[in-house]
């Protein structure tokens, strides 16, 4: 089966939009200003990391092949955390009260749910980019 031709500016925005909506959903359950600013880094990171995967897997760094791993990375954690968003609201807030421990780790739950979105979302993106290679 091959993957759907999807035009550049298509993946631009669609990579604008969820990560729009990443931090529409995510930013506003954290409590506090650090915790904010540390969320709103959240898709720089991902993006971040994309590139140097591409990078050292000498796949190189295009567009075409970045922007739709970044988009399904990005709906994953988005479909990871739905249904969870108040356990991740509570751990936040215990965690910025109290800090790191274990009374404030998420629930088996959630790691399982954002483990499985991952290993859903991320074959996805790699088969995405295979349509423009």
């Amino acid at each position: 089966m091959h993957a759907p031709s999807v035009p550049l500016t298509a993946w631009w925005a669609m990579a604008v939009a969820v990560t729009v909506i990443f931090l529409v959903v995510f930013v506003p359950l954290m409590p506090n200003r650090n915790l904010r600013i540390r969320m709103c880094l959240g898709p720089v990171g991902m993006a971040a990391f994309i590139a140097a995967a591409a990078r050292l897997t000498d796949t190189g760094t295009s567009q075409e092949t970045a922007l739709p791993v970044y988009v399904t990375v990005v709906l994953a954690f988005l479909v990871g955390f739905i249904g969870r968003w108040g356990d991740l609201r509570e751990k936040c807030r215990d965690y910025a009260i109290h800090g790191k421990r274990r009374e404030n780790s998420l629930s088996r739950g959630t790691w399982v749910q954002l483990t499985a979105a991952v290993l859903v979302f991320l074959p996805l993106g790699v088969w995405l980019t295979t349509a423009s290679t």
